[in-house]
């Protein structure tokens, strides 16, 4: 169970006594953004992550340990192994002095300049609620425990989650271990409990059967999960969901769970996305049979044609002559570009299988006036391949993006989750995603003002393109893997702190929000619905 915590009642119970002392030297001097301080030898709790409070008697502060370091007055290793005479539980008759020197990030304080002097403490539990509940901060995004005993909800403001003033968050941690979808799952069950206006939240599953529970109950909460949830004021339960998949060869739903609703697409409802998945050799070809195809495009709709069926009947009686060469110009084009087209499009129906038909008739569209608020859609996408996937979250998300510009999603705001977002957002440039990537740093960067959010996640947070990164608000950080903290992109934080976030547990995360002057480090419980993952244990433990 965590430690006990703040209901609501205000309780500010102050243990006055100093866990240590500010002290600045020549090598280690404080400065306005952050201070050092030394603890007495009886001093056992205080740590990394340890959140403390300054007062030198004129105005106080408040940091958190990002670093520590022992010092004695032993010159060398070998003066200590002497003075023991070799032998490891020999004491040495002579005590050597030693401290502890700690580092802490300025939090929050009175005045932009160092201490000279002052005594440490701990925050009584008033003051952390205070440092955590910043005006316009309600939406708990995690709790912070300090070593002291103490747990207070971390709040996050809402208008720089999902706008108006800010958007955005980023979920980074090695694959399982991270349990990045638990914590997306988490903060999404917070902003539904929490969040003034209309909110609703789309997804895709891409990972088996992962994500196609949610709107089932976890049994699996312990009693920390659940002390989590109570004092983040959650109700944890199953979400309002619906699941939407392509459809497979015998008609049905595409996807591991079977009571779910099918969509499927026609030339009508793809012709804007097509040139995003039309293939050639280089960039001259790309040109000419996107040139084709636009044209193409314009002959279809002075003649009415609405289906891949017509639009390939067209093309085999009008562009396709059979009189004519290849080097022939028909409407302006060569025939050979018109062949490349014809044979591409009419491939659709087999590499887009199930999700693309060539007639009218059999298109089933996403509801998409039918999102409500509160709601979660999944759209099962985990047995299709890269390119359908691709064309999948561009048709899908430009949709919902339109409509939210437009007024008519029927929802306030919207919050898009895209798991792996490395392999659709790289910092290096491809064509296969070139347009989905374009997409993607659109939303970064005006998302927040049409109420668009993109919670992102990835196992590295370094392969993820730099205008994305650089529009998140919120970054939410897991157990992370040596190798990538060794990037750039962590030099913000000290080595300490990096090896922290090595060493962290399943329910650790270092959150880090754009209102903070300094990460805090949170406890985030299992999620409230049930994860593919869930039922699979479940079903083990029946079977045993």
């Amino acid at each position: 169970m965590l430690a006990p915590h703040s209901d609501g009642a205000e309780v500010d119970v102050m243990d006055t006594k100093p866990v240590g002392t500010i002290i600045g030297t020549k090598g280690r001097p404080n400065t306005p953004s952050e201070f050092n301080f030394w603890i007495p030898q009886s001093e056992r709790s205080v740590a990394i992550g340890t959140i403390v409070k300054v007062n030198d008697g004129m105005s106080e502060a408040y940091g958190i340990v990002e670093d520590m370091a022992s010092y004695t007055e032993i010159d060398d290793a070998l003066m200590h192994q002497l003075s023991r005479g070799g032998d490891p539980e020999t004491t040495s008759p002579n005590k050597e002095q030693t401290t502890i020197v700690c580092r802490a990030r300025t939090l929050k304080q009175d005045m932009d300049r160092p201490f000279r002097e002052g005594l440490v403490y701990y925050p009584t539990l008033g003051e952390l609620n205070g440092l955590f509940n910043l005006e316009g901060c309600r939406i708990p995004f995690g709790v912070f425990e300090n070593t002291d005993g103490l747990s207070v909800p971390v709040m996050v403001n809402e208008s720089y989650i999902t706008g108006f003033e800010g958007a955005h968050v980023n979920i980074s941690g090695m694959s399982g271990l991270g349990t990045k979808t638990s914590a997306f799952l988490f903060l999404l069950s917070s902003i539904f409990a929490h969040s003034r206006g209309s909110v609703a939240c789309v997804l895709f599953n891409i990972k088996s059967d992962d994500l196609l529970y949610l709107d089932e109950t976890n049994p699996g909460m312990d009693a920390v999960d659940r002390d989590i949830y109570k004092i983040c004021k959650i109700r944890p339960a199953g979400f309002k969901a619906r699941i939407f998949a392509p459809t497979d060869i015998l008609e049905r739903g595409n996807s591991l769970r079977e009571d779910i609703e099918v969509f499927r697409w026609g030339y009508a409802e793809i012709a804007r996305y097509i040139p995003s998945i039309l293939k050639a050799g280089d960039p001259d070809q790309k040109e000419k049979l996107d040139t084709a195809y636009y044209d193409l495009a314009r002959m279809s709709s002075e003649k009415g044609l609405t289906s891949f069926f017509n639009i390939l009947e067209f093309m085999r009686d009008e562009l396709l002559l059979d009189g004519r060469g290849w080097t022939d110009l028909i409407h302006g084009t060569y025939k050979a570009t018109w062949g490349k087209l014809y044979n591409q499009m009419k491939g659709f129906d087999s590499k887009y299988f199930g999700l693309l038909t060539k007639y009218d008739d059999e298109v089933v569209e996403l509801p998409y006036d039918e999102l409500e608020d509160r709601s979660v859609w999944v759209v099962d996408i985990q047995k299709l391949g890269f390119y359908p996937r691709k064309l999948v979250f561009e048709k899908v998300i430009s949709e919902l993006v339109s409509r939210l510009e437009a007024k008519t999603l029927g929802v306030d705001k919207l919050i898009i989750f895209m798991d792996e977002l490395n392999k659709y957002a790289p910092p290096s440039h491809s064509t296969d995603i070139a347009s989905l990537k374009s997409r993607l740093i659109d939303i970064s960067a005006r998302g927040r003002s049409v109420g668009l959010s993109l919670f992102g996640a990835e196992q590295f947070k370094s392969k993820v393109d730099a205008n994305i990164l650089g529009n998140i608000s919120t970054d939410i950080y897991g157990k992370t893997k040596e190798a990538e903290l060794m990037d750039p992109l962590y030099n913000k934080f000290s080595k300490e702190l990096k090896e922290k976030m090595r060493r962290f547990k399943k329910d650790d995360k270092l959150l880090d929000h754009e209102l903070f002057d300094a990460p805090v480090f949170v406890k985030m419980p299992r999620p409230p619905c049930m994860l593919g993952s869930d039922r699979m244990r479940i079903a083990r433990e029946v079977v045993v």
